[in-house]
């Protein structure tokens, strides 16, 4: 009784009589009890166990169907929305898009996870997501290479050469993924070689550490203008041309038409 209770709750306050009507068409329906009594309420059946996937799966699609006619309104939206980001993502977007939701959409939820190493589309199948940011392969291009130096490093030098890029203590930043091979094989084809004194995982863990030991870090140019000036560091260019390194965005068909999905993709 409790769970029919509950249940006529979630059901825009139906009464418990009306769903427990509707519950004995059902079984009426589809030859079976669906729900038998337990010791803290009902139980599901065998039969219903079975068939709860593709029930979910058709509500949902009413639901998208209802959203995609209502109009999207940004500043009453209560929608929930989740982005799987990259390290490198993360750390450039997280900010303005928190920013951008407290003065457009202020009561909508925004939520962070990590992509991990790369954006494969096989394996982004099965999450639930609203848009994913990382790397795809083939890329295109987007942001290039900048070096964070610790003032010191340079001594009397104006500028940042090739001589002595090779010859400083490096801050290698190598997330898993990628990014990982991509500026080691850039560096490689070059010829660019750096001193690697200390190998770090993420893009924030690079300005301390550089200068802690008075070294330098070649990260994204994005990455050097946000974190240099608050650690003291100085932001130079690369001795050799890098190239650039890309960023994508993925999102599952079902939300190619979805006015809030698309609303966020603008936004991006």
């Amino acid at each position: 009784m409790r769970k029919r209770t509950a249940a006529a709750r979630r059901l825009g306050q139906q009464s418990q009589s009306t769903v427990s009507a509707a519950l004995a068409r059902l079984r009426l329906a589809l030859g079976d009890e669906l729900f038998l009594r337990a010791r803290y309420g009902v139980e599901p059946t065998e039969k219903a166990l079975q068939i709860a996937p593709d029930v979910a799966a058709g509500l949902a699609r009413l639901e998208q169907a209802f959203r995609a006619a209502e109009p999207f309104d940004p500043a009453r939206s209560t929608r929930r929305f989740r982005l799987l980001l990259g390290p490198y993502a993360e750390v450039v977007l997280a900010p303005p898009l928190a920013a951008a939701f407290a003065r457009h959409a202020p009561v909508a939820k925004l939520e962070i996870a990590p992509i991990g190493p790369d954006l494969d589309p096989r394996s982004l199948a099965g999450q639930s997501f609203d848009l994913a940011l990382g790397r795809f392969h083939p890329p295109p291009e987007d942001d290039g290479f900048r070096c964070i130096v610790a003032p010191r490093a340079l001594g009397g030098n104006a500028t940042l050469d090739r001589s002595l890029y090779e010859r400083l203590p490096h801050v290698v930043v190598a997330p898993p993924g990628n990014w990982r091979t991509g500026l080691h094989r850039l560096t490689a084809d070059t010829g660019l070689r750096r001193n690697t004194s200390i190998i770090i995982s993420h893009f924030l863990m690079a300005p301390p550490t550089v200068a802690r030991i008075g070294g330098i870090a070649t990260v994204p140019a994005r990455i050097a203008g946000m974190v240099a000036e608050p650690y003291g560091l100085l932001d130079r260019p690369v001795p050799l041309n890098l190239g650039t390194f890309p960023t994508e965005v993925a999102w599952h068909p079902h939300n190619r038409s979805d006015a809030p999905n698309i609303r966020l993709r603008d936004l991006l």
